[in-house]
């Protein structure tokens, strides 16, 4: 009791609150952004049961609904984080080939991601593995409010996060290892009976048989033999499960986010993509912004580097070259990320809303910012049925800024997930001392 007591505790500190029953809700604003394509001014919002009931300009409001009225504010759709190791306890495990793990068992609720993801109008995240890997485990979409994980997920394993950059060692071992797994599991699918996935079991079968044979004196011996052979059973066990997971994502059965970190390794993830037959969601490095014409020729949905505009060298001219990904990759389906690093030359890249921001300063318009950031990550992991826009059916994720998102004198006052209100601006102390210290410190 102590310690869930301390949860509430902290959470109530930054002004949010656990999950509860699904209350009948009414948001009332000067505007009303849907996703879709409508904008109401002035707008309503009905929730219930955590679904969005109704949206409209003219909606009556039944005399039973809790009523939030945002007066002159704006309510958008919760934002949708598309690849984010933040929540997770380690970003990437030791062995890059584990493919039959979930992040679902690494998650902490009581992270510091889901406390600034509320504060940045962020509902939904894909947690995902991060770049240091080769099958780095299977991702899975949780909403950023709830005391525990249960409470907190949509669904879990809907991609396994994959990695065309070595951990260590040669690309060329890297993708020779990563082809012999992906031809293993093949094999899985279609039948065939993998002899690489069963021999640590027939080893540790053989080893407890010679162990059973053994006389009384050799006791310790045939205790060691047996934890042996328990040991590679349970490694079989494990290598099958992960064959069984890119056997699914063979076909396009689950996702699979791919990560290049140049133009290279998007070449050899297209050649994978179309022996296996994926469906890909590419997480792309700086320099693929030289494999964007073959990326624009395939139509596939990309998350751009967070580091969006910057400066390269050039070493034979001893020069700089400016790269704008916006620019480059314009008009496809383009998604952002954010990466917190102390090492980016401004802390803004750290914000989703702040890269929708930047590209609409550098030509897009605000709706194409806006879908980067809701309707184009809901569809990319296949969940725009449930999130990433206000309709009727959807999930009620909503969030009152005070106005414009892509003005930076904007917040977010207010964050609704599933019907029931879990931030607070006027009860964030922590973001309340900050913003103290910072008038004093003038």
């Amino acid at each position: 009791m102590r310690k869930t007591f301390a949860i509430l505790t902290a959470l109530v500190g930054i002004g949010l609150t656990p999950i509860a029953t699904h209350a009948q809700l009414a948001i009332k604003a000067a505007r009303v952004v849907t996703g879709t394509g409508d904008v109401f001014t002035p707008g309503v919002v009905l929730t219930r049961e955590g679904r969005v009931e109704a949206v409209g300009s003219d909606l009556a409001i039944p005399v039973e609904y809790k009523v939030i009225d945002a007066g002159d504010r704006w309510v958008l759709p919760g934002f949708v984080d598309v690849h984010q190791p933040g929540p997770m306890s380690q970003p990437n495990e030791r062995n890059p080939n584990v493919p039959y793990l979930s992040v679902v068992d690494s998650v902490n609720p009581q992270a510091d991601y889901f406390q600034e993801a509320l504060r940045n109008g962020i509902t939904t995240v894909a947690v995902s593995p991060a770049n240091s890997t080769m099958f780095g485990g299977q991702v899975a979409v949780l909403k950023t409010a709830g005391l525990y994980v249960n409470d907190m997920l949509v669904q879990r394993d809907i991609a396994i996060k994959i990695s065309m950059r070595p951990p260590a060692g040669s690309r060329m071992s890297h993708l020779a290892t990563m082809r012999r797994e992906w031809n293993k599991a093949k094999k899985l699918k279609s039948g065939e009976k993998d002899a690489v996935a069963e021999k640590p079991a027939e080893q540790g079968e053989a080893g407890q048989a010679e162990n059973r044979g053994q006389t009384e004196g050799e006791g310790s011996g045939n205790a060691e033999g047996g934890d042996a052979g328990a040991a590679q059973a349970a490694t079989a066990a494990q290598t099958q499960q992960g064959l069984e997971t890119l056997a699914k994502a063979i076909g396009g059965g689950i996702l699979s986010m791919i990560y290049c970190e140049n133009a290279m390794d998007v070449g050899q993830a297209v050649r994978l993509i179309d022996e296996f037959q994926l469906r890909p969601l590419l997480i792309l490095g700086p320099d693929c912004d030289k494999a964007a014409e073959l990326i624009r020729s395939r139509n596939f949905p990309v998350v751009l580097d967070a580091n969006l505009v910057f400066w390269r060298a050039i070493p034979r001219t001893r020069s700089e070259e400016k790269v704008n990904l916006l620019t480059t990759f314009k008009g496809t389906n383009a998604m952002f990320q954010a990466e917190a690093n102390a090492n980016r030359s401004t802390i803004g890249s750290n914000y989703l809303w702040y890269q929708a921001a930047t590209a609409v300063k550098h030509g897009w318009s605000t709706d194409t910012a806006l879908a980067a950031l809701t309707t184009v990550p809901a569809k990319a992991i296949g969940l725009d049925s449930l999130v990433g826009s206000i309709a009727a059916g959807q999930d009620a994720d909503l969030v009152i800024w005070s106005g414009d998102p892509m003005a930076t004198q904007s917040w977010v006052e207010t964050v609704v997930i599933r019907g029931e209100v879990v931030y607070e601006k006027a009860k964030d102390a922590r973001l309340r001392r900050l913003l103290e210290a910072t008038v004093e410190g003038q």
